[in-house]
């Protein structure tokens, strides 16, 4: 992208804190993961830093299940600006059982909208010293529920929680979507 994608404008705010202020609004608290070095201003979220250096979205979800007074908690990346509260209920109903809940679409898995239990502290940890970084090699080692494409349309149709904004393309993707005349690429 070239810059901050949580600092995009949105709906008359940031991507970040459009998504903060929802999520917070519809179930509760939000908790934020910084890197270590990072300075956000973020309103209506607690947060918190990375504890484990380098560790890409794995080290994120470790400190923000690490900051969660919750046993089960949904991660969600910064860069999904249609992500559905609804949705985001049934991921998180779908737990009993299970340490992970993960939408599982045609093009691959969602592991960055969707349900982590705090046992997966242990087992992030464990990774993370045998250098393993990826969130697959996390979900390959906890018990996790894959929900399928079907269960996820009967809440979202067009699945559009599952758009990510990586590119300046996607940013004016996101824009025509929200309605917004697409200005000059980010």
């Amino acid at each position: 992208m070239g810059r901050n994608k949580a600092l995009l404008p949105a709906e008359g705010t940031t991507l970040l804190q459009s998504l903060v202020s929802r999520f917070s609004e519809e179930l509760g608290p939000v908790i934020v993961v910084l890197r270590q070095r990072q300075n956000l201003s973020i309103q209506n979220a607690v947060v918190t830093r990375d504890v484990l250096n380098d560790a890409g979205p794995l080290g994120g979800l470790h400190a923000g299940l690490l900051a969660a007074p919750d046993d089960v908690n949904l991660a969600l990346a910064c860069d999904m600006p249609f992500a559905n509260v609804e949705l985001a209920r049934h991921i998180l109903s779908r737990a009993n059982g299970y340490d992970a809940v993960v939408p599982k679409l045609e093009r691959g898995i969602e592991p960055l909208f969707a349900a982590y239990r705090k046992a997966c502290i242990a087992d992030i940890e464990f990774l993370i010293e045998a250098g393993k970084r990826r969130m697959r090699d996390l979900l390959d080692q906890v018990r996790t529920l894959y929900l399928d494409e079907s269960e996820l349309r009967y809440y979202e149709p067009d699945l559009h929680s599952f758009i990510n904004v990586n590119t300046p393309e996607d940013y004016t993707t996101y824009l025509m979507l929200s309605g917004v005349e697409p200005g000059p690429a980010p």
